[in-house]
């Protein structure tokens, strides 16, 4: 398995967390917000798993930029709130799904051509 492989994984699996913890957060809180976030966030990152199969610089990229976007936006919430769920755990796993998608995005363009 190479690390193109891995990433889509890893982003297709991060998306549909995304999808999972925005339908909890409407079904607990009522949050619509938590809703429309989760369901776009979500779609976004497996819309890039996608796209990642036929251009995967530019799907790891999308993706890691939504990645990072959360971590910025859970960063806030994690400091207001201090309670690790949910924002302290997605926080993380935005941290991680993001670095490792720029990782994996910038050994692509590194890669020497075959």
């Amino acid at each position: 398995m190479d690390d193109s492989m891995i990433g889509q994984i890893v982003m297709g699996v991060y998306g549909v967390l995304l999808i999972a913890g925005g339908v909890m957060g409407y079904v607990k809180s009522k949050s619509r917000v938590s809703l429309f976030a989760g369901a776009i966030a979500g779609g976004l990152c497996v819309g890039a798993t996608w796209l990642s199969m036929d251009q995967p610089a530019e799907g790891f990229t999308i993706g890691s930029l939504v990645a990072l976007l959360l971590t910025g936006v859970f960063i806030n919430r994690f400091a207001k709130t201090r309670k690790f769920m949910p924002a302290g755990m997605i926080l993380v796993m935005s941290v991680i799904v993001g670095v490792a998608l720029m990782l994996i995005q910038q050994n692509l363009v590194n890669a020497p051509l075959e």
